[in-house]
């Protein structure tokens, strides 16, 4: 009998730890173009809030050039994109259009061509109001990690922030991981 319930008890406990398990070793990459510091932060502020929400290890990777970064995206390498409705536009061979029009096209053609979602906006780029910044997510990356529309909404309409933009002006690359952190903290957003 005793060893009928440490059976039982061994098995719950695999049970119990293997989804645990599951998690370990998935890394979710977001890439950005390494030109722009807006989105330099805005892929930080995002990582830091995924890592600390969630406890899933996001890595940020930077390419030089926007066929690239779509290159690793179509191979399953990178599972997010800080994405502006400009470069999105140009990507897929559209005109480019100003605010939620464009934000509806760049919507719809990425989920046609690339199997893309984009999430709520972060906002208009710093001193270019007619062009939308927001997290575009990979299909695949969006059935594993669900909460993920929900938990980004939160930083929804940040690029008008004051103390974003105070953040963007001063911010160096050495410290982009502290100043995200202590952004997100003063914001009660982690």
């Amino acid at each position: 009998m005793t060893r009928i319930i440490m059976a039982i008890m061994l098995l719950a406990v695999a049970l119990y730890v293997s989804p645990i398990n599951a998690c370990v070793g998935k890394t979710l990459h977001i890439g950005i173009l390494d030109n722009s510091p807006n989105e330099q932060l805005l892929a930080e502020l995002t990582s830091q809030l995924i890592t600390a929400r969630t406890g899933t290890t996001v890595k940020i990777d930077t390419f030089k050039a926007q066929k690239e970064l779509y290159n690793s995206v179509r191979q399953g390498q990178v599972g997010m994109v800080i994405e502006s409705t400009d470069r999105a536009l140009e990507m897929v061979g559209k005109h480019k259009e100003s605010g939620k029009a464009a934000l509806e096209s760049a919507k719809s053609e990425y989920r046609k061509s690339l199997n893309m979602v984009w999430l709520e906006p972060f906002g208009s780029a710093p001193g270019n109001g007619h062009q939308l910044y927001a997290p575009v997510i990979a299909n695949d990356v969006l059935n594993s990690l669900p909460a993920l529309p929900k938990l980004l909404q939160k930083l929804s309409g940040i690029t008008t922030d004051a103390g974003y933009l105070k953040i963007l002006k001063t911010k160096s690359d050495d410290r982009s991981r502290k100043v995200a952190k202590d952004f997100l903290k003063s914001k009660k957003l982690i």
